[in-house]
Formats: C-alpha cells, sequence, structure tokens
C-alpha cells in the first residue's frame, strides 16, 4: 500500500474536521433523546453545513488572498459582513420552508417549564455565531500557512547562501593547494628530475581527490587521511634534512565522513612556516580518532623570520577553512591556533563526526 502524500493527507484532515463539525454539534440531539424531532431538522442541518462549508471555502481560498493578505480590510470586512447576513437571512427563511420556528421554541430539555420565547432569538444568534467561527478558521488558518512559508523560504535562501559560499570557499582552498604544490615541483624540475617525476605521480593521485572523491559535501575518513599522507610525502621531497616530519594516523580508520580537505591548510601552513634548509626544526602532525570526534594536532617549529608571519596565520586556507568550519560544523568544533612556546607553533582542531 503505498504511503498517503500530502495531498491526500490534507483531504483527509478536511474531511475528519467536517464531520467533527458535523457529529458534534450540527447532527447533535438539542434535548432529550426521547423528544421527538421533524425529519426536516436533519435535512436543514445537512443544508447549513454545505453553506459553512461554502463560506470557509469562499473565505480561505478567494476572500483572504484576494483581499485581506493583499491589505484590502475594509473590503474584506464588508464582504464578510454581507456573507454573514445573507447566511442568516437564508437560515431562517429554510426554517419557514421547513416549519421548525415552533421546534425550536419548545422546551426540550429536562425541567423546562413551558416554551422559551428567546429560543428563537438564540438560534439566530447560533447561525452567524458558526460563520464567524468557520471565518475566523479560516484567517488563522491562512496566516499560519503564509508564516510557515516565509520561514520556509528563509531558510532556503539561506542554505542556498551558505551552500554558495561553501563552493565559493572550496574553490578558492583547491587552486591555492594546486598553486602552492605545482610551484614546489617546479623546483624539483631544476634540481633533480626523478625526484620532480615522483612528485608529479604523487600530485597526479592528490588531484583526482580533489576534483573527483571531494566533489560532494563530505568524504569518507579513510580517503582524507589518505590525501593528509600523500601530501605529506610529496612534502617531504622538498625538505632539508634540518627538519623533522612526522605523521601519526589511525592504524584503522573507523569510517566517518568528513568535510573534504578541511585538515589540509593547517598541514600546508605547517610545512610553509616550519621548514628552514639552516636551522633544525621539526613538523609534527597527528590524526587521532575516538567515539564520535576526529581530532587534528599539528606542532611545527617557528623560527625568528617567519615568526610574524606565522602569528598573523592570515592565508586565504586557514580563513576559508575557518570559515567552513563554522558554516559546516556550528557548535561541533573546536579550534585552537597559537605559540605553544616561544619556539613551537600548535594548531588543534577537534570535529564532532
Amino acid at each position: 500500500m503505498k504511503a498517503l502524500n500530502k495531498s491526500n493527507i490534507y483531504i483527509l484532515v478536511h474531511i475528519l474536521c467536517w464531520l467533527i463539525l458535523a457529529v458534534g454539534v450540527l447532527y447533535n440531539h438539542p434535548g432529550r433523546w426521547d423528544a421527538p424531532i421533524p425529519k426536516t431538522f436533519w435535512t436543514r442541518q445537512t443544508i447549513l453545513l454545505v453553506i459553512l462549508m461554502g463560506v470557509f471555502y469562499l473565505n480561505y481560498y478567494l476572500l483572504i488572498p484576494r483581499f485581506l493578505i493583499q491589505k484590502k480590510v475594509f473590503t474584506y470586512i464588508l464582504i464578510i459582513v454581507t456573507v454573514i447576513v445573507a447566511v442568516t437571512y437564508f437560515s431562517s427563511l429554510i426554517n419557514s420552508v421547513f416549519k421548525l420556528e415552533l421546534f425550536f421554541r419548545k422546551p426540550h430539555f429536562p425541567g423546562e417549564r413551558g416554551g422559551h420565547p428567546d429560543r428563537r432569538g438564540h438560534f439566530d444568534t447560533f447561525v452567524p455565531g458558526l460563520n464567524l467561527l468557520m471565518v475566523g478558521l479560516g484567517i488563522t488558518i491562512s496566516f499560519i500557512q503564509k508564516w510557515q512559508q516565509e520561514v520556509q523560504l528563509r531558510q532556503q535562501l539561506e542554505q542556498e547562501k551558505v551552500t554558495a559560499e561553501l563552493t565559493m570557499l572550496k574553490a578558492q582552498i583547491n587552486p591555492h593547494f594546486f598553486f602552492n604544490t605545482l610551484n614546489n615541483i617546479y623546483s624539483y624540475t631544476l634540481s633533480d628530475g626523478d625526484v620532480a617525476r615522483t612528485a608529479i605521480t604523487n600530485l597526479s593521485k592528490m588531484m583526482r581527490y580533489v576534483l573527483y572523491d571531494s566533489s560532494g559535501g563530505q568524504t569518507p575518513l579513510s580517503k582524507e587521511v589518505a590525501f593528509i599522507q600523500e601530501y605529506t610525502a610529496l612534502m617531504k621531497l622538498r625538505i632539508s634534512n634540518k627538519t623533522t616530519v612526522t605523521l601519526k594516523v589511525p592504524e584503522f580508520v573507523h569510517e566517518a565522513m568528513i568535510a573534504p580537505m578541511i585538515f589540509l591548510p593547517f598541514v600546508e601552513n605547517a610545512f610553509k612556516h616550519g621548514i628552514s634548509s639552516m636551522h633544525e626544526g621539526f613538523i609534527y602532525i597527528e590524526i587521532l580518532q575516538g567515539e564520535g570526534k576526529v581530532e587534528l594536532l599539528v606542532k611545527n617549529t617557528v623560527y625568528e623570520s617567519k615568526r610574524a608571519a606565522e602569528d598573523e596565520s592570515n592565508g586565504i586556507g586557514i580563513q576559508n577553512t575557518t570559515r567552513r568550519l563554522q558554516l559546516l560544523y556550528p557548535g561541533k568544533y573546536t579550534l585552537s591556533a597559537g605559540m605553544l612556546n616561544p619556539a613551537v607553533y600548535e594548531v588543534k582542531l577537534t570535529l564532532v563526526v
């Protein structure tokens, strides 16, 4: 059996509401169950139900959109008053045709002593009261739906804005990484052709990940870890033995989905500021995985000549990644970055996945 779609549910809700009104109000016995009721009473109540349905849908689908929502309030009120007066008059006319005036004026309830001359007047207020209820329900439902549509529209616009911003940020990160790596390979071609060929092979694997595997909004953690491993291996080719590079990753990665290339700018920044051909230094990269979270720890030596640049850390990759974290992991990430001591810079990123 196929699941009910939104349109069918909408129709069923309307049918259920009209049944409740009919059984609970219109077709409810007007007095003692042993009191005789004319057959025309039920006919009259059925006609009244149809009239109420007409008033509701006329108001809901025509009058509210065309007048009330368009801020033609005076015209709307004038039409509604006219409709209610006409329906009340028509209801009284039906009572006359079906000869129900005396029925509504007779005592039908236990304990009543004689007729109630005001019962007819009470009845006359009942019909316009029901019509006012239909009008009020129509207005309430219309404005609730209008409010929901505005909320959905705002959410859709916000989502589109976030998606567009993420696309732009990712588009900026990829060329930034690509051009930096090409510059490194160019330096290899001038000094060592074998190293350059190895670097090009590694770069082709990495670009396959950048262009294809990371094209979606998320990527498996195992592929992100492999990408960092290949990037680190590529960077090792160009550094001297003065810099010690250590990379630690989980021996067994428990698969989780994360934003692609979210670790790269922090690792790239370490290689940018943490290497020297003259002084001893180190770069330490560790990826940890715990229950429901992934952590990146990056430490690197900071040299006096590069300390000002390291303190600022205003590269486009770092800026964009910080913004991506704000958009993709709101309330689900922690990021700390700064000088651990006068010679060591540390970045610690924790993601809840």
